[in-house]
C-alpha cells in the first residue's frame, strides 16, 4: 500500500506529460502484488518481480522519468520480507523501518516539488506584465519578415521608455499563438506605480492588450 501511495503523485504528475500513458501503466504494475495479498508465497514473488522490473524499467526509461518509481520499487522489495507468522522479527523490523523512511522521503519530496512548481508560483504575487502585440512586431531575429535592427530597435525603445517607471527587464516573443511583449518590474512597486507602468506599456505602438502574467507562466 505504501508503494501505491508513493506512486500516486508520480502518476498524477505524469498525466500532464505527453507520455502520460506510460506513467499510468507503470502505476498499475505497482499495484499487481495486491492481487496476491492472501497468498504469502505468491505475494513475496510478486513484490520481488515487480520491484526488480521497476528498477530495470527506471534505468531503461530514465529519460522518460520512470526512475521516479524507484521509491515504490524499493518498498516492494522491502515487502518481500513480510512475515505474518513473526518468524524473523528482527528482519521484519529493519525492513519496516526502511519502508517508513523511504515512504516519508518520497512523500516529502512530492510535497516540496508540488510547492515549488505549483502552489508557490500560484500564491506568489505577479511581477511581470504581458502585452499582446500586433502581428510581426516581435519577430525572432533572422525572420524574413523583419530585420535584426528593427527587432532591437523596438525592444530598445520599449526598455528606454519603461525603465523610469520601474521596469527591470523587457523582452519579446512570437509564436503561432501570437506575439507578446513581457515587462518585468520591481516587486516593491506600489499600486499607483504599477498602474502608471501598465498605462505606459499600453501607449507603446502596436500594443493590443496588457495583463499581469502569473509567476508560473512568466517566472
Amino acid at each position: 500500500m505504501a508503494a501505491i501511495v508513493v506512486a500516486a503523485p508520480v502518476v498524477a504528475w505524469g498525466l500532464q506529460q505527453y507520455i502520460g500513458g506510460l506513467f499510468v501503466m507503470t502505476g498499475l504494475v505497482v499495484a499487481v502484488p495486491l492481487m496476491f495479498w492472501r497468498e504469502p508465497k505468491g505475494f513475496g514473488r510478486a513484490c520481488a518481480t515487480v520491484g526488480l522490473l521497476l528498477l530495470g524499467w527506471g534505468v531503461l526509461a530514465v529519460l522518460a522519468g520512470m526512475f521516479l518509481f524507484w521509491p515504490s520499487a524499493m518498498l516492494l522489495l522491502f515487502a518481500v520480507f513480510a512475515d505474518p507468522l513473526r518468524r524473523r522479527p528482527v528482519v521484519v523490523k529493519v525492513m519496516a523501518g526502511g519502508g517508513v523512511v523511504v515512504t516519508a522521503m518520497g512523500l516529502v519530496g512530492c510535497v516540496i516539488f508540488a510547492w515549488q512548481s505549483y502552489v508557490g508560483p500560484a500564491l506568489a504575487e505577479p511581477h511581470t506584465y504581458r502585452a499582446e502585440t500586433s502581428p510581426g512586431w516581435f519577430m525572432p531575429l533572422g525572420d524574413a519578415r523583419t530585420s535584426p535592427d528593427s527587432f532591437r530597435s523596438n525592444l530598445g525603445d520599449a526598455q528606454e521608455r519603461l525603465e523610469p517607471l520601474g521596469a527591470t527587464f523587457v523582452t519579446g516573443s512570437s509564436s503561432d499563438e501570437g506575439s507578446y511583449l513581457e515587462v518585468r518590474f520591481r516587486e516593491g512597486l506600489s499600486g499607483t506605480e504599477r498602474t502608471a507602468l501598465r498605462e505606459e506599456i499600453a501607449r507603446l505602438p502596436g500594443i493590443v492588450n496588457v495583463e499581469l502574467c502569473s509567476v508560473s507562466d512568466c517566472g
